[in-house]
């Protein structure tokens, strides 16, 4: 009996958590702003990162842990929460977008969260060639602002000069968010391809 309760368990879990496939690579950040997903990996090594995670919206605060792999001309991330439940994927590719367990509607595709991402730990250089209607600024050593007729709406803080390395602040001004990102773990991984 006991065991088909935790199939039961399961299989309803499993139920709720909508796939999601995509060759959508294009993502509205802002008005009139759009970014292309960055295709090249740019890391020499390929890194598996884990990260706490404090988003802030709408007065509200959640907490979460990411665990993300970027390596093989892939990029697999994890969302998680506090205590380690796995709340949602995403796997992008040269060609498309899997994710599982996020919304169904439009309000928090994967396509965001991989935004938000490359904005923060790509090199700037390929940051602005992926942007139309933006432009990246770094007038601040530890800091990259993302701007809209010299208005910024993103603007991202470091503690290290690697970014990845370190933790991040990232303020969305347009959409009124924050995540304040904390590195936990940090792997660099040198047979990527």
């Amino acid at each position: 009996m006991r065991n088909i309760v935790i199939l039961l368990l399961c299989l309803s879990i499993w139920g709720c958590n909508p796939s999601y496939i995509s060759d959508q690579h294009k993502v509205q950040i802002g008005q009139d702003v759009q970014f292309q997903l960055i295709q090249e990996l740019p890391f020499k090594h390929g890194l598996q990162l884990l990260q706490s995670a404090q988003i802030d919206f709408q007065d509200q605060s959640r907490d979460l842990l990411f665990q993300t792999e970027v390596r093989d001309n892939r990029l697999i991330m994890v969302g998680l929460t506090p205590t380690g439940t796995r709340l949602f994927s995403i796997e992008m590719n040269q060609d498309q977008i899997i994710a599982s367990g996020l919304p169904s509607n439009d309000e928090l595709k994967p396509q965001y969260l991989l935004a938000d991402m490359q904005l923060s730990l790509w090199p700037a250089e390929l940051v602005s060639k992926a942007l139309t209607g933006a432009e990246v600024n770094h007038s601040k050593p530890l800091e990259r602002v993302i701007s809209h007729n010299q208005q910024p709406i993103i603007i991202i803080r470091y503690t290290e000069p690697v970014y990845y390395r370190g933790n991040i602040e990232f303020h969305h001004l347009e959409r009124g968010y924050r995540l304040n990102i904390e590195l936990l773990s940090l792997e660099e991984i040198s047979n990527a391809k």
